[in-house]
């Protein structure tokens, strides 16, 4: 593994037929499945998109400063045990505590983003770093995320959006998969992974078993390594 990065782990609920969870679904608490499979992973951090982490934003929208002036220059508000990241290009998620439960939250831009919202997250205390100018280089937001605040596991939540671009980034080292014993079902309905439409020049990414246990009585929770010098043999 590269020094420089965080050992990258995609922790996701699934169906047999690759779908995030949907209400058809019909369980009363699937975010147990989700969640204490999750609590068992050691990590320094856990990472989802902006969609996902509104959940816990704040549900105001202040009024953002004319006039700021502030370098589009990495934020380290403080250090913590724990982190909580989000994926947010254009600056929209808004905060009245720079924590989500015992996490630090950490916001990743491009520089598109206005001073006026640079100056809300600096007066809540609220890190943040950025990936790019106008789009987001992952590799560098994880560098970055090692380099600054000592991230050494990274656990990414999703959505498919999110664990696509990692994966099509080749940045996921370990997929750990809570497989649901459900068939979804629904064409186009979101999946696992979303990385790209069509098939180009990517190949697909090829996983080993680490280890398998079943859980919940018909659930699995399967843990994969990333192959990535296609030594299966397949």
């Amino acid at each position: 593994m590269d020094s420089g990065k965080p050992y990258v782990i995609c922790h996701m609920l699934g169906s047999v037929d690759g779908r995030i969870k949907q209400d058809i679904w019909g369980f009363k608490d699937h975010h147990k499945y989700f969640e204490e499979t999750a609590e068992k992973i050691a990590a320094d951090a856990w990472l989802v998109g902006r969609v996902t982490m509104q959940e816990f934003s704040s549900k105001n929208t202040p009024e953002l400063l004319n006039g700021a002036s502030v370098p589009k220059e990495d934020f380290v508000a403080q250090k913590s045990a724990t982190y909580a990241v989000v994926i947010d290009p254009s600056g929209k998620c808004f905060w009245e505590t720079n924590m989500v439960s015992t996490e630090h939250v950490i916001e990743v831009l491009t520089e598109t983003v206005s001073d006026g919202y640079l100056e809300h997250l600096r007066s809540s205390k609220v890190s943040y770093i950025f990936g790019g100018k106008n789009t987001l280089d992952l590799d560098l937001v994880i560098r970055k995320l090692r380099k600054l605040f000592d991230i050494q596991t990274l656990r990414i939540d999703g959505g498919g959006h999110v664990n696509g671009s990692f994966l099509k980034a080749n940045l996921i080292d370990e997929f750990s998969l809570v497989l649901a014993p459900v068939a979804d079902g629904t064409i186009g309905s979101p999946t696992v992974f979303e990385a790209e439409e069509g098939y180009g020049s990517r190949m697909a990414t090829q996983f080993k078993i680490k280890s398998v246990d079943r859980i919940y009585d018909d659930f699995l929770w399967i843990r994969y390594e990333v192959v990535r010098d296609g030594a299966t043999g397949r």
